[in-house]
């Protein structure tokens, strides 16, 4: 039980920048770490780019949230994967990545609650993360 406690399911990771960081415009960013861990206290879903990445949170539809990564990219197939969660006890039940295609490509991260639970924003150095309560 230990070792699934600890697990640490990893597809992908990123630097986070908030949304309107001027320098960042027009460079294309990968997508190159997605991943799920969890604390005595909280689920973490955090991820990472090659370079810093405007980003935005969108929790306004009850059960999901959306983190929406601007001018990023997928390169690696295995980075679009589900990271299934529903058999850890944690209100995060499953993690999907899409693609946005376009002119300006960009990444979708949704990730859907068993119920609705408080979360809050962390980064450090290169990460970006989003703790919810457990």
């Amino acid at each position: 039980m230990n070792r699934i406690y600890s697990l640490l399911v990893c597809l992908s990771f990123f630097i986070a920048t908030p949304a309107g960081s001027q320098e960042l415009a027009g460079e294309l960013r990968d997508l190159s770490w997605l991943g799920f861990q969890q604390f005595q206290d909280a689920s973490r879903v955090y991820v990472k780019t090659t370079e810093p990445a405007t980003y935005q949170i969108d929790d306004s539809k009850p059960g999901t949230i959306v983190l929406t990564l601007e001018n990023t990219q997928v390169s690696k197939r295995i980075n679009t994967l589900p990271l299934d969660t529903r058999y850890f006890e944690s209100p995060v039940r499953m993690v999907t990545v899409e693609i946005i295609e376009g002119a300006s490509p960009s990444t979708r991260i949704i990730i859907s609650l068993r119920e609705d639970a408080a979360y809050k924003e962390v980064k450090q150095d290169t990460m970006l993360a989003l703790d919810f309560q457990r």
